[in-house]
């Protein structure tokens, strides 16, 4: 007599997720494979925990976590897991980009940053004395006093211009590749950097605060 092969379920966890229905559902947290579609489509429904109205919180699913979720539905699913060990739920609710706070605080990250760019290389070609540097090469190659306002000034600063441009590979909306900018990789690494923080706080049993809530069962 043959022994029945369990059905196998795998389950590639991502690192962080963004759910805005009230309901955190398997198949918004991980990607799930198994040979029964019907199969999948059930477990991709699966509910793991239920948001209350209001809440603003991120919570930290882990696999094992996972594991006996869907355990306790169907003992008999031979489990797989891939990719992360844990993954970051944020059931916090998206800005309205279009609202004018947004707008505002946009326009005030935009001005910071450039008063902020412009002082540091105002400081930079102060320390390293640029304009010294230009008239000196100005005087040697034409054999005269430099008005402060030549070709030399001209180049300098749209070739810092551009020099920017290039680097960061973004203007507005214009792109010169589809490689993700410096920017971009920044930001990842950055939220990479969040998401592991999340995990290790939720870990040391301090994980329900006001912003970040530990795993719940499914309500």
């Amino acid at each position: 007599m043959s022994i029945q092969e369990k059905p196998v379920l795998y389950v590639k966890l991502t690192e962080t997720a963004s759910v805005r229905e009230k309901e955190i559902r398997l198949g918004q947290v991980a990607e799930l494979w198994c040979p029964s579609k019907k199969a999948q489509t059930h477990w991709e429904g699966l509910i793991l925990q239920t948001v209350e109205p209001g809440e603003k919180k991120r919570y930290v699913w882990s696999a094992l976590d996972i594991l006996e979720r869907i355990q306790n539905e169907d003992e008999n699913v031979d489990v797989r897991f891939l990719g992360a060990e844990d993954v970051v739920v944020d059931c916090r609710r998206t800005p309205d980009k279009s609202s004018l706070w947004c707008r505002l605080q946009t326009a005030a990250v935009g001005l910071v940053a450039f008063v902020g760019g412009g002082f540091a290389i105002m400081t930079f070609n102060n320390d390293v004395d640029v304009g010294k540097i230009f008239e000196t090469v100005y005087q040697r190659v034409m054999h005269e006093a430099s008005s402060g306002r030549t070709i030399l000034e001209a180049s300098y600063s749209l070739g810092l211009f551009l020099g920017i441009v290039l680097f960061f590979n973004h203007l507005a909306g214009w792109k010169l590749t589809e490689d993700p900018t410096p920017l971009e990789v920044q930001m990842r690494q950055y939220e990479k950097d969040v998401a592991e923080a999340i995990v290790d706080y939720s870990q040391t049993g301090n994980g329900k605060s006001a912003e970040t809530g530990a795993k719940g069962g499914a309500n």
